[in-house]
């Protein structure tokens, strides 16, 4: 069995990227993250058992107004490390980050990066 707490299409506002409109100007930016759990989400039905999402979209909010980071692939680390340090009920964690503006000739929906680190390695 195999428990997850998840988040969907986080949008936030960020500075993130390599040329000087993106730190500029700033740009969406729409993040998923999952969170694979060590034991039930639903063993004690108590809140300080588990991961809140809400907070999970805070660290993620707080993380992208206090940095800016040139590569959305670190963003998406530091996500990935901050989420491990707070809740030690999350054995592995899943980050994707899109951006849909990015400044390149092609014609896109969106790119991103997608990383996965666990507790164990």
């Amino acid at each position: 069995m195999t428990d997850r707490i998840f988040v969907s299409n986080l949008c936030l506002h960020g500075f993130h990227g390599v040329h000087k409109a993106e730190k500029s100007l700033g740009q969406k930016f729409f993040i998923d993250i999952d969170c694979r759990l060590g034991q039930p989400a639903t063993s004690t039905d108590q809140m300080e058992e588990t991961v809140h999402y809400g907070e999970v979209c805070d660290l993620a909010e707080d993380l992208s107004g206090k940095t800016v980071f040139n590569l959305i692939e670190t963003f998406a680390e530091r996500i990935t490390d901050a989420i491990l340090a707070k809740w030690v009920i999350v054995e592995e964690v899943t980050v994707t980050v899109r951006k849909p503006s990015a400044p390149i000739r092609h014609l896109v929906d969106h790119v991103g990066v997608s990383i996965t680190r666990s507790r164990n390695g």
